[in-house]
């Protein structure tokens, strides 16, 4: 069985990507910042009958949670097949480049830039 981690895969798009590969047959790791979240995403799916899920708390902006994460998926299996790097903000309004602060611009690119390169080098190399 092939095992993807997703990270923000409580809500939205990620959680319906983690919701159609479990249909397909893929052992989901569901990656929340937040576990209350993950535990309601984890038992929605489970509620469907999708029962290769497992949430793992990842807070993509935190470089102790990335590692925690990685060490507990390890224990679990010793190749993630799939990363998803789902886990985004917007960055709350106003967006527009004059408008927004840069402490705006400094919580987006921690998230979603950063934080794709956290995770991802902690689950590939």
């Amino acid at each position: 069985m092939k095992k993807v981690l997703i990270t923000g895969a409580n809500k939205s798009i990620g959680y319906e990507t983690a919701r159609q590969l479990l249909q397909q047959g893929y052992y989901v790791f569901i990656g929340s910042r937040n576990l209350e979240n993950g535990a309601a995403a984890f038992e929605k799916l489970k509620a469907e009958g999708l029962t290769h899920v497992e949430i793992v708390q990842l807070d993509v902006t935190d470089d102790d949670s990335v590692k925690s994460a990685r060490i507990e998926i390890g224990k679990k299996t010793e190749v993630l097949d799939v990363l998803i790097n789902n886990a985004g903000i917007n960055g709350g309004w106003p967006q527009a480049a004059l408008e927004a602060s840069i402490d705006q611009f400094k919580q987006v690119f921690e998230t979603n830039v950063y934080g794709v390169a956290r995770v991802t080098q902690a689950f590939i190399i």
